[in-house]
């Protein structure tokens, strides 16, 4: 059972996140605090593994309590819960180490979807954890993108990949010449070869392209890619 304290100043929307968390199976709301005194104490004492959090208090600054989190819970992940959309919070919560963001308001399958990437994410922590082994590369694929689960949920890419940009870069790909290599598509597109190789790469692990070496004219080898429903090979 995933213990959540919800920290909100808002009873009435603390209230709704609460019965959104008790609808989802595998997770309980062990507190609710709506000041800093209260989420204070109720994480000293009650040690969650999930806090949901607000950014607006009239008391406290919501990025603050996220830092004393991640400095004194450790163990302690956090989903904020905010109608705060400008950029430069949005970027200082990421980096501050939040698990994920919604904005408000918040409907209940995006709400359950994310505690349900949570949930997958807690559960492998966990194993991983507790094996007396080194983690190895799909450990680690495993805690940051669940297996694909959360790279492939409608608005959640991973980082260094934008939606816009990745279905702008698909579309040349999929309508275009049969084989790519990652400087020819930056050119077709305006991008550079760095980016064009990134999306490339991303495209080669989610199926839709199939990557080969080529050793060219000079016997330089170049990494080229296609459809992946294309039987041409380099």
């Amino acid at each position: 059972m995933i213990r959540v304290i919800i920290i909100e100043d808002d009873v009435r929307i603390a209230s709704i996140n609460q019965r959104f968390v008790e609808k989802v199976g595998g997770f309980k709301v062990v507190g609710i605090a709506t000041d800093r005194e209260q989420a204070l104490e109720q994480l000293d004492i009650l040690l969650p593994d999930l806090v949901l959090l607000d950014l607006y208090f009239p008391d406290m600054s919501g990025l603050e309590m996220l830092q004393h989190i991640q400095r004194s819970y450790p163990h302690t992940d956090v989903i904020i819960i905010t109608a705060a959309k400008e950029f430069e919070t949005v970027r200082e919560a990421i980096r501050g180490g939040v698990y994920d963001f919604m904005i408000k308001p918040v409907v209940f399958d995006r709400f359950q979807e994310k505690l349900r990437a949570y949930q997958k994410f807690h559960e492998q922590l966990q194993l991983l954890g507790g094996s007396n082994k080194q983690v190895d590369q799909q450990g680690v694929d495993q805690l940051l993108w669940g297996a694909g689960d959360r790279a492939d949920k409608d608005g959640y890419l991973p980082k260094g990949i934008d939606r816009i940009t990745s279905e702008k870069i698909l579309a040349f790909v999929q309508e275009g010449q049969e084989l790519w290599t990652a400087e020819e598509l930056g050119k077709r597109g305006g991008f550079s070869r760095t980016t064009a190789r990134r999306y490339l790469e991303y495209f080669v692990d989610k199926g839709l392209l199939v990557a080969d070496t080529s050793y060219g004219t000079v016997g330089r080898p170049e990494r080229v890619y296609r459809r992946a429903n294309d039987d041409r090979r380099s």
